[in-house]
């Protein structure tokens, strides 16, 4: 049977549909910008695999970490726009590097189009357990005693922890010396080994070290608790007036054949509407929040113009 749709679909009276239908055959590359043990890795993988699951062929993560996930976007703007490449970011790569890397030899609205948006998740702010602070107001009150005396990781100038950081610092008068890393894993590092003191990203990455004992999670950036941590206050209960909630997507070239981006967006959208994908998101401190491509790219387009603001207004820069 196979052989002979491959024969049909060789043939010049081959239909469109028929097509399409041989799609995925073969193996599907998820691109992620940055290394293993991150916000994006940590909510992609099991998404992956339930999406593998639903269409039969092996959905395989790559991670390409650096520049803040330009390298790994750069590479995607190249690739074949047949739907067997694709890739998932965050904030940082699908609304915020634009605002920081004006001459890049890419653009999102350009080259890419939405596939889908799968998450919508609050970030967490996270000390070092050895850190004298047990509140969100005890820290604050530390920073503004020790202006920029303590460290702040995130994975890389311009980052979506970076500047979800940013945001709330402006909003709670305090000021930290920034210690960028080459990705939120080897920043998890850092923290747990005392070269910096704070963290901003999504709970998921600081799960197992919060269950250990070995940080503490001061507050979360929404605007009501999440029900994964009951026990964990708002950062607008604390006394600072800020909420910032993020985001991951899932793009593609532009060029995808619109009946595969249509097919990849309604796998997504029946995999995160699975209950136990819900559950799971929950419990990585995230929520599931499908909305489809063309949404995805009106918010990409909205998270632009809000970071570009942030960015000229807080003078940040580039390495």
């Amino acid at each position: 049977m196979l052989a002979t749709r491959r024969a049909l679909l060789l043939s010049p009276l081959a239909t469109p549909a028929l097509a399409q239908a041989l799609f995925p055959d073969r193996p599907i590359r998820l691109v992620i910008g940055y290394p293993a043990g991150g916000g994006v890795d940590t909510v992609g993988r099991p998404i992956m695999q339930k999406l593998s699951e639903r269409l039969g062929q092996p959905v395989v993560v790559e991670n390409r970490g650096g520049a803040n996930g330009n390298i790994a976007m750069e590479f995607m703007a190249r690739v074949e726009p047949d739907g067997y490449t694709l890739f998932m970011g965050d904030a940082g790569n699908l609304g915020i590097t634009h605002a920081l890397y004006p001459n890049l030899p890419f653009d999102t609205q350009r080259d890419f189009v939405g596939v889908a948006q799968l998450t919508a998740g609050p970030s967490v702010l996270v000390i070092s357990s050895a850190v004298p602070a047990r509140t969100m107001q005890e820290f604050v009150a530390l920073l503004k005693a020790r202006p920029d005396a303590l460290h702040f990781g995130s994975a890389g100038i311009g980052s979506g922890p970076h500047l979800f950081y940013e945001s709330w610092r402006r909003a709670a008068g305090v000021s930290m010396t920034h210690v960028p890393y080459r990705g939120t894993g080897p920043a998890l590092q850092g923290l747990l080994a005392g070269d910096v003191q704070l963290m901003v990203g999504n709970y998921g990455v600081f799960r197992g070290a919060h269950e250990g004992g070995r940080v503490r999670v001061l507050a979360i950036s929404s605007p009501e608790r999440h029900p994964a941590l009951p026990d964990v206050p708002t950062v607008r209960e604390t006394g600072t007036d800020w909420t910032l909630m993020g985001f991951n997507g899932v793009i593609a070239p532009a060029r995808i054949p619109p009946a595969r981006r249509q097919l990849l967006e309604d796998g997504f959208r029946a995999v995160m509407q699975q209950p136990e994908m819900v559950a799971q998101m929950i419990s990585l401190g995230s929520v599931a929040a499908f909305t489809p491509g063309a949404a995805l790219d009106a918010h990409m387009r909205e998270q632009r113009a809000f970071w570009t603001r942030l960015v000229r207004e807080a003078n940040i820069q580039a390495e």
